[in-house]
């Protein structure tokens, strides 16, 4: 009799020991280890109704055609293994199995007709002490789809980062038999210094390039990929991440049973500061608004089984970004847009990937805190690239919505005492209304070095005296919109006598612009909220009347040649994002 071939879908793991955030993966009374494994006494119950070890039962019947699936979990001693389905309010044991020792398998057969929303385990130790070692969720059916996935990793002297994750995707390709010969990995170098120690068949490609950006290290990663011939899917990923390794697993196996040929999935972002915590889970995109991106799953608890166990339908995104997003090689016809870092992924997304992207629990990566990144330069980035992706996106912008972004923020900056990014946000436009023409001139490489260079608004450690000072606390909200108001008559405070400003410095949070605070402060500390760094901003009149006059000259111009603007950009993107401009941007680096 032949026997039954059991693919794996996805671990269930028993999290490091070091690791500080053990909820995200198992839930018990007291959570002790032994080695690698998970110890439980007599009558302790361990249940894998977390974040990472459940089964998305809903998601995998809407989006595959996966008829079956089963839970493996390696236990030592006398235990008792579940299988629980939540349907909505509901949670049944559907099935259950004692074991003295080995592996208990439960399962639902019927996962296809099923109603079933989520499936979780739970391990009860009988009698003595009991060892769970993890365990796998697996079907009997074959796969539908031969994935094979392409990793383009781009880089900058992220060396402590980038050596892990390439380590632990040359593991998986080695070490887990799902995806032995199906990974791939290019590394685009933009700082030309990297020196991974490799066997000689470790799939890894190393590529030194020009310093062009993310857009540049992703464009020539997916080139790469794309000439090979040999991927299916390519996941771009950032340098600067923790890797939760499951996240291939999972995003290999839901592309391998995928119904549609153009499913993407997106690794949500975790913070590295606070491990539980959900930075973000794919994003919308409003050009009408003031502040455009707008994350889905922002600050949600991970840890939180209410967060975690309900089935809920597939949020439909605009666009993902790419410190972890998978797409098929066959959407990937057009490269990415030159703007060095800043709305490249955004772009792609809206234009190519966004509606076809789904998230899946345990595809994750951790992250640095985006409010230690932002600066005056990022600024600069921020408004000259948004401002092209309206142009070539949406049919319906019109200039005054491109105005409004542009007057509100560069207002919020210039009234906080936040000159420096007002200053690069004026350079930013600057730049976008010369025109795709000046564009295409643009040497990457020694405009960012030039912008980098700004000194300003950039987080440092804080003294303790500084520290000593908590934040201003916060004014009832009709005083905060009178002080909004009075920001520009007044011009940001400058006009009111001296003997009503207040003597101390005000605090704020380093993501905010603190327009009221301005107003009788001369002297404003931006503070991180959890990390002990940030910077002080302070009043200067001659600074702001100078800035004020560029804000307004800009926009100006912006509304005299917009929509001249927008044919032009249109009418050259393709050369923008072709295969011979990015080679001529590569230069004479080897590769591509």
């Amino acid at each position: 009799m032949s026997s039954v071939t059991v693919n794996v879908l996805a671990h269930i793991t028993v999290p490091a020991a070091d690791f500080p955030e053990p909820l995200l993966y198992v839930r018990s009374e007291s959570i002790t280890r032994d080695g690698e494994a998970l110890s439980l006494s007599a009558g302790q119950r361990a249940t894998f109704d977390t974040a990472f070890g459940l089964f998305p039962a809903g998601r995998w019947r809407r989006l595959t055609t996966l008829s079956n699936v089963s839970a493996r979990v390696h236990v030592e001693g006398r235990a008792r293994v579940n299988l629980v389905a939540v349907s909505g309010e509901r949670e049944d044991i559907i099935d259950s199995v004692e074991v003295d020792g080995g592996t208990a398998i439960v399962s639902l057969p019927n996962l296809d007709t099923s109603s079933v929303g989520t499936l979780f385990v739970t391990v009860t130790a009988i009698d003595g002490r009991v060892l769970v070692r993890g365990g796998e969720w697996t079907t009997t059916m074959a796969p539908t789809r031969n994935v094979t996935l392409g990793v383009a990793i781009t880089t900058f002297n992220r060396q402590e980062y980038v050596l892990k994750t390439i380590s632990r995707l040359v593991e998986l390709e080695r070490n887990v038999a799902e995806l032995s010969g199906r990974l791939k990995v290019v590394v685009v170098d933009n700082a030309q210094n990297l020196k991974p120690e490799l066997a000689s068949d470790a799939p890894v490609t190393v590529i030194p390039n020009p310093n062009l950006g993310g857009a540049g290290g992703f464009a020539r990663g997916i080139m790469t990929l794309r000439d090979g011939g040999w991927a299916s899917h390519i996941v771009v990923m950032d340098d600067d991440i923790l890797l939760e390794p499951e996240s291939v697993v999972r995003t290999v196996s839901l592309l391998s049973y995928a119904r549609s040929a153009d499913l993407c999935v997106h690794g949500a972002m975790m913070s590295e500061e606070q491990p539980w915590m959900q930075f973000e889970a794919g994003a919308n995109y409003e050009f009408r608004s003031v502040y455009p991106l707008r994350a889905v799953g922002r600050l949600d608890d991970m840890r939180d089984r209410a967060e975690v166990i309900p089935d809920v339908a597939e949020i439909p995104f605009d666009y993902t970004a790419w410190w972890f997003t998978v797409f098929p090689v066959h959407l990937a016809k057009e490269n990415p847009l030159p703007v060095f870092v800043r709305g490249d992924d955004v772009a792609y997304g809206l234009m190519h990937t966004g509606k076809h992207t789904v998230t899946l629990p345990g595809v994750v990566v951790w992250h640095a805190d985006f409010a230690l990144k932002n600066n005056p330069s990022s600024l600069y980035y921020e408004v000259r690239n948004f401002a092209l992706i309206d142009t070539l996106v949406f049919d319906e912008h019109k200039w005054w919505h491109l105005a409004w972004r542009y007057l509100g923020f560069g207002f919020r900056n210039l009234y906080s005492h936040r000159y420096a990014s007002c200053e690069y946000m004026v350079r930013g436009m600057e730049q976008f209304l010369a025109g795709p023409k000046e564009w295409m001139k643009i040497d990457h490489a020694a405009l960012h070095d030039d912008l980098r260079r700004v000194a300003e608004e950039k987080a440092i450690p804080l003294t303790d005296d500084q520290l000593a000072l908590g934040f201003s606390p916060p004014r009832p909200k009709i005083i905060r919109l009178a002080g909004f108001l009075l920001a520009a008559p007044t011009l940001g405070g400058s006009l009111i006598p001296s003997f009503f400003r207040a003597r101390r410095m005000g605090v704020a949070q380093i993501d905010v612009r603190a327009v009221g605070l301005a107003i009788r402060h001369d002297d404003i500390l931006y503070r991180h909220p959890r990390l002990p760094e940030g910077y002080i901003c302070s009043r200067d009149r001659e600074r702001f009347k100078h800035l004020q006059k560029r804000v307004f000259r800009s926009a100006w111009v912006l509304m005299r040649t917009y929509r001249r603007l927008k044919k032009d950009f249109r009418a050259m993107y393709p050369q923008l994002v072709s295969d011979g401009a990015w080679r001529e941007r590569f230069g004479a680096t080897p590769g591509v």
